[in-house]
């Protein structure tokens, strides 16, 4: 990776991963300190027992509305932890595609590309069968496929330009080996004739 745009892409594939770990964080049902204190300090400063029942009616009501959207437990392991890893997965293969020499391993930086498409596609089809459960909305699944399209789409372009480079070398070759065979046709045929 050369230019500004493959130092683009690495940077997408981090900024994936971060959000893929921060959507994948499981959402519990208990209500947190801070909300119960506020709650408990509220109580403690009425007089009069029909406010305390007042209060208490309207926390309950605002806990049962706040339903919580993320993963449960059982769901984090479900589908997070695979998440999480196809995430890991990705950012990997960008690396070691990167890591590898372009002009003498192409088809090794190739096929780490191609690993990289397929942990995108996989990590697509995730993000759909948790909107599909409703366990993330359809705008979280959107902001999350828009950061996965990204890096799959600059992933295709860099394994287009890495096939086009390495046809080059290829072509080279191939010229060199014809023209060496030409060569050794047209000596064999000159010694023939003399």
């Amino acid at each position: 990776m050369a230019d500004n745009k493959d130092f683009l892409l690495l940077n997408k594939v981090r900024e994936l991963l971060k959000y893929t770990k921060q959507k994948t964080k499981i959402a519990s049902d208990d209500v947190n300190r801070r909300d119960a204190r506020a709650i408990f300090r509220k109580i403690a400063q009425l007089d009069d027992i029909s406010q305390v029942k007042t209060v208490c009616a309207e926390a309950v009501r605002v806990i049962d509305q706040n339903e919580r959207e993320g993963f449960t437990k059982a769901n984090y392991r479900l589908y997070g932890e695979d998440m999480r890893e196809i995430a890991k997965s990705i950012m990997r293969n960008i690396h070691a595609a990167n890591n590898v020499n372009r002009n003498t391993e192409y088809r090794s930086r190739i096929r780490k590309i191609n690993d990289a498409l397929d942990d995108c596609s996989l990590l697509l089809e995730y993000i759909q069968i948790c909107v599909d459960e409703k366990i993330i909305s359809v705008k979280e699944s959107g902001i999350w496929t828009k950061k996965v399209t990204d890096v799959k789409y600059m992933a295709a372009a860099w394994k287009k330009k890495t096939k086009y480079m390495a046809r080059k070398p290829e072509a080279e070759k191939r010229a060199e080996e014809e023209a060496r065979i030409e060569a050794a046709v047209a000596r064999a045929m000159a010694k023939n004739k003399g």
